[in-house]
């Protein structure tokens, strides 16, 4: 019987398309790219609703829907700020949603078995804090500035 290489001698094989550790990769990559997709959508149709709509309801969804998808626009004074900081509170929007992804793809990979369905509830449950969180600071705002804002 001929002999087996020892187990430090092997060379590790690639994961098998479709297995765990193939789940848990992909999962882990793709996560935090995955995680810009809803808010960039949300932001998409909240400002076309912004510009099609002509009332202050489309105006305030619009802008709790913008805010919600992008919160460095908070961060950074929108929609009191100079529109100049926009793109810069957009890429730092884009980069929390990506932390988001790794945090969320972090946490659906601690089980053995993981997959896309474990990833968007750990998502979900980030993006609904987000979501609170936002809520409370537009309403902050809000009650600061007085009936201007919305």
């Amino acid at each position: 019987m001929p002999r087996q290489p020892d187990d430090e001698l092997r060379t590790p094989l690639p994961p098998v398309a479709g297995g765990p550790r193939w789940y848990r990769a992909r999962i882990l990559l793709a996560g935090p790219f995955a995680a810009i997709v809803p808010p960039a959508t949300i932001g998409l149709v909240s400002l076309i609703i912004m510009l099609l709509g002509g009332g202050r309801q489309s105006a305030v969804a619009g802008l709790i829907g913008i805010v919600i998808s992008a919160p460095g626009l908070l961060l950074l004074g929108a929609p009191i700020a100079d529109s100049s900081t926009y793109p810069m509170a957009l890429l730092v929007s884009a980069i929390f949603w990506a932390a988001i992804g790794v945090v969320a793809a972090w946490r659906a990979t601690r089980r053995p078995i993981a997959g896309w369905p474990d990833f968007w509830r750990e998502y979900l449950l980030l993006w609904v804090a987000t979501a609170v969180g936002v809520g409370i600071g537009i309403g902050v705002a809000a009650a600061r500035i007085g009936g201007t804002l919305l």
